[in-house]
C-alpha cells in the first residue's frame, strides 16, 4: 500500500453494484490503544473508553469521561424502559462484529406521526446535577429488520428543551450499527424532573433493537463540543447555498449543445427518424490507482479488481511500482509485473499517470524517495539524481501520460533546504525531465484541498515556478481525508482552496482521492463519509481548472486506509462507493432518446465526452461514434437499409456497398444492375432507391423513406 500522506503530525457505465447492509466483513476502526477506564470492569465500557480515549484519534481523542447509567452495560439496559404503546424483551448478544453482549428488543404497536415521542425508549438519569454548559456524550447501537425503520434522540429534563446538540435522527438497518449523541445543557429547569436520554419510536409500527447503551459525563473535563462525535462539515445540508451556484457552473462548463443531423441513403435530411444519444466516457477524468499484484494476477478477486477498475474508472495510477525502491529492486514488485500492467493499461485505452520523478527524500522512510545514498556529496547526489530523472522518465516514455514531476515539494523539501543544493538543484531536474519527456509534468503535494495545513506554502511553491518560467503544466492536489485529523473541510474552505490556485490559470488534478473515517460500525461516520464524497466530487467537477479527480484505490483488501476503499473485501459496494457511481454514471451522465425535426435534425445538450449515436426509421438505420465537446457542432448519421454496409472508409467516400449477398449497390446507381437513373432496383434483396427525393424502401415494408 501507498504511504505517501503521512500522519499529520506536522464500458464503464455498467455498475457492479451489489448494494446491501454492511456485511460482517466490514471494516472495523483502529484498535483501541488508550487508557482503560478505572470505574468499571465492564468489558464493553473499558472498550468503549479505551477507543474513545485512544491517542491515534488525534485532534479528535477525548479525556475519560464518567458513565452515568451504574458500572456495568446490564445496569444502563436496566435504566432503560419503553414509554407508550409497546413491549421490551432482552437478549444476549453473541457477535464479533460489536464488543456488548446484551440488548433489548423494542416492539412499538401503536404510532403518532404529530407526536413520535409518545413512544420513547427512555433512561432516566436520577439525582443528576449537570449545569448549564456541560457536555455530555450518548451513545447506542442500534438494528432493525423493518425497512422504514426510524427513531430520534433526544436528552431533556421532562417534555422541556432537547439538549442533543447534532445526529439525533437514527436510521437502523439490518446490521448493528452505532450511534453518538453529543450532548450540550442548556437551561436547567427548577423542579424534581430528572433528564433523560430518549430514543422516540412513535413514527410507526416497527421493532428496534438496542444495544451497548451508554452515557458519558464530561463536565469536570476541558473538552470541546466539535470534539465529540459524530462529525460533520458546514455545507453538508443538501439547500446550503453553495450547491445552486456548483450546479449552475456544472451545466456551462461540463455541459455543451450538439446536434444530431439524419441522413438517409440519398444523403437527404430524414425527418422523424428516432435518435439515442448514449454516453459511452466522461471527457472529466476519473480514475483509480491500481496495484500490480491485482493487474497481473489470477486469481477471482484478481479477475473482479481488474473488471470493477475498467468499468467504473477511465485514468489510472500505478500505486507504487514506479517509484524509485520499487524499481530498483528495493522492494519486492517484479519490473515485469510493472511493464505487463503498463501493458494492460494501454491495452485497454487507459491514460496512465507516472508516481513520480522527483521525491526529496534519500531514501523510504516517507514511502518512497529517490533511493539514493545518503553519504554522497552534494555534487554527487545531484547528478545521480538528474540522470535517475533522465533514466525514469525515458524508460516509461509512451507508457506514461503524464508524470508527477515533484512530489511533495512542500512536506519534503529535504535537498532546497541543504544550503549545497537549493533551488539550482530542484531547477536542473526540472529541466532534464522537460527534456527527456514530451508528456505533461506536474506537482503533487498534500495539505491544500485535503486538509489546508500545507495551503499557503504550497501556493507559495506555485508560485515560484510560475514566476521562474518552470515547465509545470497542472498542479496536482492528494486529497486524502481523515476524519481522525478533522480534515473534512467546511465547503467555503475548500472552494476557498481552489479560489486560491486559480490565480496561476493552469489545470488542477485532484491526484490521490480518499476519505478515512473512524469506523464503519459508525452509523454517522459512514453517512458523512458518503455525503463529504459527494459533496467533494461536486465542488471539484464545478471548478473549470479542474481535469481530474484519481482516487486512491477502491477495494478494502487493497487500500492503504481501508475504511476509504469503495467496496468491502467481499466485494460489496459502501454507501459512499454506491454516491460515486450514481453521480458519475447517473448526474453526471447523458443518456436521451429523440426524433429529427423537418430538417432532419435532433438537438440535445450532454456532458462533454465520448458518445456512441444510433438512429433508425423503419427498416433504415445507422451509428456513429464520436467526442462531443465545445468544438462539436453536428454529428451526421447516415441509415442504410438491413444487410448494407458503408464503404471501408465509414460510408463518406462515394457511397458504393454491396448488400448481404455480395450484389453492388450505390447511392449514385452506378452499380445497379438496371442501371437506370430514376429508380433502381436490386432483383436480390427487393429494395428500391429514388434518386428523385433521395427516399430507399421496400416493397414488403411501405412506409420506409422520407
Amino acid at each position: 500500500m501507498s504511504d505517501d500522506s503521512p500522519d499529520m503530525q506536522t464500458g464503464r457505465r455498467s455498475f457492479m453494484k451489489t448494494v446491501g447492509a454492511f456485511g460482517a466483513a466490514a471494516s472495523v476502526g483502529s484498535a483501541a490503544t488508550g487508557t482503560v477506564a478505572a470505574q468499571s470492569g465492564d468489558s464493553y465500557r473499558e472498550t468503549l473508553q479505551a477507543e474513545l480515549t485512544a491517542s491515534d484519534r488525534q485532534s479528535r481523542q477525548l479525556p475519560e469521561g464518567t458513565f452515568a447509567y451504574g458500572d456495568s452495560e446490564a445496569d444502563a439496559i436496566d435504566a432503560f424502559s419503553l414509554q407508550g404503546d409497546g413491549s421490551t424483551t432482552e437478549f444476549e448478544v453473541d457477535s464479533d462484529r460489536v464488543s456488548f453482549t446484551q440488548a433489548e428488543r423494542v416492539d412499538v404497536t401503536a404510532a403518532d406521526e404529530d407526536d413520535p415521542g409518545a413512544v420513547a425508549y427512555r433512561g432516566p438519569v436520577p439525582d443528576a446535577d449537570f449545569s448549564e454548559g456541560d457536555l455530555l456524550l450518548g451513545v447506542a447501537w442500534v438494528r432493525s429488520e423493518d425497512h422504514d425503520a426510524q427513531a430520534r434522540a433526544a436528552f431533556r429534563y421532562g417534555d422541556g428543551e432537547d439538549f442533543v446538540d447534532r445526529g439525533a435522527d437514527v436510521d437502523p438497518t439490518g446490521e448493528w450499527m452505532r450511534y453518538f449523541f453529543p450532548i450540550e445543557i442548556g437551561s436547567v429547569p427548577d423542579g424534581d424532573a430528572d433528564p433523560a436520554l430518549e430514543l422516540h419510536l412513535g413514527y410507526d409500527e416497527q421493532v428496534v433493537e438496542f444495544g451497548g447503551v451508554a452515557l458519558l459525563d464530561y463536565s469536570d473535563t476541558d473538552v470541546g463540543l466539535s470534539t465529540l462525535p459524530p462529525y460533520d462539515y458546514a455545507g453538508r445540508a443538501e439547500d446550503a447555498e453553495w450547491r445552486e451556484a456548483a450546479q449552475e457552473r456544472i451545466e456551462e462548463i461540463r455541459k455543451t449543445d450538439f446536434e444530431v443531423e439524419v441522413r438517409n441513403p440519398g444523403g437527404q435530411p430524414m425527418e422523424d427518424a428516432n435518435v439515442s444519444v448514449s454516453m459511452l466516457d466522461h471527457a472529466f477524468d476519473f480514475g483509480s490507482a491500481v496495484s500490480v499484484e491485482h493487474v497481473v494476477g489470477d486469481s477471482d478477486d484478481d479477475e473482479t479488481y481488474r473488471q470493477t477498475f475498467l468499468e467504473h474508472f477511465n485514468k489510472a495510477v500505478v500505486e507504487n511500482a514506479l517509484k524509485y525502491p520499487a524499481w530498483e529492486g528495493e522492494w519486492d514488485i517484479r519490473k515485469e509485473d510493472t511493464r505487463a500492467t503498463l501493458d494492460w493499461l494501454n491495452e485497454h485505452d487507459i491514460p496512465t499517470r507516472g508516481h513520480y520523478l522527483l521525491w526529496e527524500q534519500d531514501q523510504t522512510d516517507g514511502g518512497g524517495g529517490m533511493h539514493v545514498d545518503p553519504d554522497l556529496s552534494a555534487d554527487e547526489k545531484r547528478e545521480v539524481i538528474a540522470e535517475k530523472i533522465a533514466n525514469h522518465a525515458a524508460e516509461f516514455e509512451g507508457d506514461i501520460a503524464e508524470w508527477d514531476m515533484h512530489n511533495h515539494p512542500v512536506w519534503q523539501s529535504n535537498y532546497r533546504d541543504d544550503e549545497d543544493l537549493g533551488w539550482d538543484a530542484i531547477d536542473e531536474w526540472w529541466s532534464v525531465a522537460d527534456e527527456n519527456t514530451d508528456v505533461e509534468l506536474h506537482t503533487n503535494e498534500m495539505g491544500a484541498i485535503g486538509g489546508q495545513w500545507q495551503r499557503s506554502a504550497y501556493s507559495d511553491y506555485i508560485a515560484h515556478l510560475v514566476e521562474n518560467d518552470y515547465p509545470i503544466d497542472a498542479i496536482g492536489f492528494m486529497g486524502h481525508h481523515q476524519q481522525r485529523w478533522g480534515q473534512l473541510l467546511d465547503i467555503e474552505d475548500m472552494i476557498a482552496g481552489y479560489d486560491e490556485f486559480a490565480q496561476y490559470d493552469l489545470p488542477m488534478i485532484v491526484t490521490e482521492f480518499d476519505i478515512e473515517i473512524f469506523d464503519r460500525r459508525n452509523a454517522q461516520d459512514v453517512a458523512v463519509q458518503r455525503d463529504y464524497l459527494r459533496d467533494f466530487l461536486t465542488v471539484a467537477f464545478s471548478r473549470e481548472l479542474v481535469e481530474s479527480v484519481m482516487s486512491w484505490g477502491f477495494w478494502e483488501d487493497d487500500h492503504w486506509r481501508p475504511t476509504g476503499a469503495y467496496y468491502d473485501s467481499d466485494w460489496t459496494l459502501r454507501e459512499h462507493g454506491e454516491e460515486f457511481l450514481e453521480l458519475i454514471y447517473d448526474e453526471w451522465w447523458t443518456d436521451e432518446l429523440g426524433r429529427t425535426d423537418g430538417d432532419g435534425v435532433y438537438a440535445t445538450r450532454g456532458f462533454k465526452g465520448d458518445y456512441e449515436i444510433t438512429a433508425e426509421k423503419g427498416n433504415l438505420s445507422g451509428e456513429t461514434t464520436v467526442t462531443i465537446d465545445d468544438d462539436t457542432d453536428t454529428v451526421v448519421v447516415e441509415l442504410v437499409p438491413p444487410g448494407k454496409q458503408k464503404d471501408d472508409k465509414g460510408g463518406n467516400g462515394n457511397g458504393k456497398g454491396k448488400d448481404k449477398g455480395g450484389n453492388p449497390w450505390s447511392q449514385e446507381g452506378d452499380g445497379f444492375p438496371d442501371g437506370s437513373d430514376e429508380e433502381l432496383f436490386n432483383e436480390t434483396e427487393g429494395d428500391f432507391f429514388d434518386e428523385t427525393d433521395g427516399s430507399f424502401w421496400n416493397e414488403s415494408e411501405t412506409g420506409v423513406g422520407n
